[in-house]
């Protein structure tokens, strides 16, 4: 879910620029929109690649995202004594049984010093049902010491070996699988910065395919290996390409559709998204097998080779690179894809857009020093950032959390994933009705309470628990979904792309550090609840001070910012009436026309 926003998000700030034409005298400012129109609009190629591309390649996306829950799962595990043990004494199996129950701790990650056991001390044992209960009454006198358990059994009824099991990744090694989450999620923050960098060099689809092949190559490799520190380090650099494997061709279909058809494209691909994440725990309980599944999950990268004469380059990085003629041709095969002759004016058209792109991106570069300079711009800045780092923190943590919680982790899994079908329904719904930013407030501190609620349940109540957790589930998907939102429409459109990716950036941290605090739950279940609990509670008492946007033209520059949400008092909707918001909306386009008018008559004499 958090890749599909965070992609839409990261091009919002296109579709802010790019939804009107201007024209003035001798100069017209064409629109890549415009271009897309006189190519047949939304038709058959996009159709093809929204329908064969998105759809199913959302649904594989959380293989790829969460998988790695269920591979390093760790099933329920006894001790096991030596073989010399049980064959040293000629025991029965509930002999055995009575001397293992000794022998061994409590939390099964300890045992007797066996070198100090001798045949008396085992009848004793065997004999005594009191030394079971009271270890002091046979313990020989002495600084005897308790020994790290050196071989395991494991629980087989869900799963036949996880990675956990199989390099016994517990008692004393029970933090390495969070050591695992944690240098993927390091993995995906810096691969965020590496593709995006080479994607600006190289292009949108080289970079997709070169994530693909990284996918399929460190995907296989990580799970052959028998050494847990290759294993690790594997891991880490298949993380890299997490979200970029889905954003980059993403953000090629954005660019080829019109602002109508993204919310479609939206609904779409979260919709799929939902549905992988309830078909991932089938796959995981079907496999059994932690290799099986990993493989399966990395195996699903390779169809994305098959795309590979259907996904064009971006068009709109073609004309950044002056590749005037890559760039027709693209446009050309879109054209002919939808029946539709290109226009003898298309190279015309090309470089009018391409003239307005280079002005849009110094402007977006001269404006970025504003989201410090502005007060208003940065505390609205604050306020998101510290909401994704909530939200994402949530999200990320009671999914993962999902394997420590009661009940049968597939079924919780199944059931945490379906509750995002009615969140998401039901957050646009409320966006629309009751506006962004009270539903933003409402639904981060619904998730609060519902993490408070979880840590106050008696563990005996184990389905009341997993309720209220499915409650919280669905209070932070649909909170994620307001959030995104309100996030694009409250930043002006200059500083928009690089604030949200920042914001993007901040949250990181908390999802590095997420995968430890979950580990804390060994030392009670509702310490991570708690964490979660407190960071919602703060980003959704913060986000009261956001301004209200429903209703409201998008702020197209940092006097936006500060004009619209002037007058907006603290204990009320202040939604904008739809007549005054078109006026508000006709006055902001002629305005911004008229600023980027200037910007290429001023480009064009320079």
């Amino acid at each position: 879910m958090y890749a599909v926003l965070q992609t839409i998000v990261h091009c919002s700030d296109r579709a802010a620029w790019s939804g009107k034409n201007c024209c003035r005298a001798h100069n017209c400012i064409m629109e890549f929109e415009d271009v897309l129109e006189k190519l047949g609009g939304y038709g058959k190629f996009q159709k093809i690649l929204v329908w064969g591309y998105l759809a199913p390649a959302s649904i594989l996306m959380p293989g790829y995202f969460m998988s790695q829950i269920f591979m390093l799962s760790t099933p329920k595990h006894t001790c096991l004594l030596p073989e010399f043990v049980r064959d040293a004494y000629n025991l029965t199996s509930s002999e055995e049984h009575t001397l293992r129950t000794a022998l061994v701790s409590e939390d099964n990650c300890r045992v007797f010093p066996l070198d100090a056991l001798n045949s008396s001390l085992v009848q004793q044992i065997v004999d005594n049902a009191d030394g079971l209960r009271n270890q002091s009454s046979w313990l020989s006198p002495g600084d005897l010491e308790w020994q790290p358990c050196e071989d395991f059994a494991y629980d087989n009824t869900f799963y036949d070996v996880t990675a956990s099991s199989q390099w016994d990744l517990v008692c004393e090694r029970s933090h390495l699988p969070s050591l695992v989450f944690t240098m993927t999620s390091i993995g995906s923050a810096l691969g965020t910065i590496l593709f995006g960098t080479l994607s600006d060099k190289i292009g949108r689809r080289r970079a997709f395919f070169i994530t693909v092949l990284i996918a399929i190559v460190f995907g296989f490799s990580s799970i052959l290996v028998t050494n847990f520190i290759a294993f690790v380090v594997l891991r880490f650099i298949n993380a890299t390409i997490m979200p970029q494997i889905f954003q980059l061709p993403y953000i090629i279909l954005l660019e080829l559709v019109g602002p109508k058809q993204r919310t479609s494209m939206l609904a779409i691909a979260w919709m799929a998204w939902t549905a992988g994440l309830c078909l991932l725990p089938l796959a995981a309980y079907l496999c059994r097998s932690w290799i099986i599944l990993g493989l399966f999950c990395s195996g699903a990268a390779i169809i994305n080779l098959f795309y590979a004469r259907l996904l064009p380059e971006s068009p709109r990085w073609l004309l950044s690179r002056n590749r005037f003629s890559d760039a027709t041709d693209v446009l050309t095969r879109i054209a002919r894809t939808n029946g539709v002759c290109p226009p003898k004016s298309l190279a015309n058209d090309l470089e009018r857009v391409q003239k307005k792109l280079v002005e849009e991106e110094k402007v977006a570069r001269s404006s970025t020093a504003d989201l410090i300079r502005v007060a208003k711009v940065r505390r609205n800045f604050l306020i998101i950032a510290l909401s994704w780092v909530a939200n994402a923190g949530a999200y990320y943590g009671m999914s993962i959390n999902v394997t420590n919680m009661s009940g049968n982790e597939f079924v919780n899994f199944f059931f945490l994933g379906l509750v995002e079908f009615p969140a998401c329904v039901m957050s646009w719904w409320a966006m629309e009705k009751v506006g962004r930013r009270w539903m933003s407030v409402f639904f981060q501190l619904m998730v609060s309470a519902s993490c408070v609620a979880f840590c106050v349940v008696p563990k005996e109540a184990a389905v009341t628990g997993v309720v209220v957790v499915m409650v919280a589930k669905f209070c932070c998907t649909a909170s994620a979904m307001v959030m995104y939102q309100q996030a694009s429409e409250v930043m002006p459109t200059p500083v928009r792309s690089f604030a949200l990716g920042a914001a993007s950036s901040v949250a990181s941290t908390l999802t590095i550090c997420m995968p430890y605090i979950i580990y804390l739950g060994k030392y009670g279940a509702w310490i991570p609840f708690a964490v979660i609990a407190a960071c919602t509670s703060l980003g959704g008492t913060c986000s009261a001070w956001l301004p209200e946007t429903k209703g409201y033209p998008l702020y197209q520059n940092m006097e936006d910012a500060e004009k619209y949400s002037a007058h907006q008092k603290f204990f009320s909707w202040n939604w904008l009436p739809k007549d005054k918001s078109l006026q508000q909306e006709k006055e902001l386009n002629a305005t911004v026309d008229e600023k980027e008018v200037n910007l290429i008559s001023n480009g064009s004499s320079a």
